[in-house]
């Protein structure tokens, strides 16, 4: 799980990332500088941060690493016995175990194996995969609110500027500030998200090979006809 609290961090908590060397750096004050856009980048946040954090432990409850798995399932495909290698199955807290136990049946024919391998590997898939839109959606979706909120900042900014009767750069160094602020929020939000749908797409990806791996290995041992 340690490999992970670096994005929780920074999606959690902008304020390493700007330092609170003076009030207006600190996190609530650069917060209450980006105006309205800060309250929506803020639910998108956590959002994120709770789906992220929900779809970790699923999938660490799944037990989707299959290096260990491998390893005793080559030892029992050594003994090429159909009710050892079912008992394996039966008894294994993999996930993949569950996809194959419920196709790997005694005096199956190979076809119709592998149709009930891929119905069943269609539904533990779907299931690892429920809910990814959504954080894909918030990766695209935040840097457009922070933009957007930049937009409007800045459109406040040069209002500002136009009705001063003295220019100063401090005037307009400060506007400009302030409206770069919502979309640095929504960078900080946008990459850890995107980051880690990808990281959880990769994962699915791998267990759908490892379940086609696994029946080619029983398929070889004949233990299908």
């Amino acid at each position: 799980m340690r490999k992970y609290t670096i994005l929780i961090i920074i999606l959690s908590s902008p304020i390493i990332l700007f330092g609170a060397d003076n009030p207006s750096s600190s996190l609530w004050g650069l917060f209450k500088l980006g105006g309205v856009w800060m309250w929506i980048l803020l639910l998108l946040s956590i959002l994120a941060l709770g789906f992220i954090l929900e779809k970790i432990y699923f999938f660490h409850k799944a037990k989707l690493q299959s290096k260990q798995f491998f390893i005793q399932l080559d030892r029992i495909l050594i003994q090429n016995n159909f009710i050892r290698v079912k008992d394996f199955f039966n008894k294994s807290d993999y996930l993949i175990s569950k996809v194959i136990n419920n196709s790997f049946v005694k005096n199956i024919k190979a076809a119709e194996f592998e149709n009930r391998l891929e119905r069943q590997s269609t539904i533990e898939i779907k299931g690892l995969g429920r809910g990814l839109t959504l954080l894909a959606t918030i990766g695209s979706v935040a840097p457009l609110v922070g933009f957007l909120g930049t937009v409007a900042g800045m459109i406040r900014a040069f209002g500002n500027i136009a009705a001063a009767d003295e220019v100063s750069a401090q005037l307009v160094a400060g506007g400009i500030y302030t409206a770069l602020t919502t979309t640095a929020y929504g960078l900080i939000i946008a990459i850890p998200s995107i980051a880690m749908y990808n990281f959880f797409i990769h994962r699915i990806d791998n267990f759908t090979a490892d379940i086609e791996k696994t029946a080619n290995l029983i398929l070889n041992k004949k233990l299908i006809k």
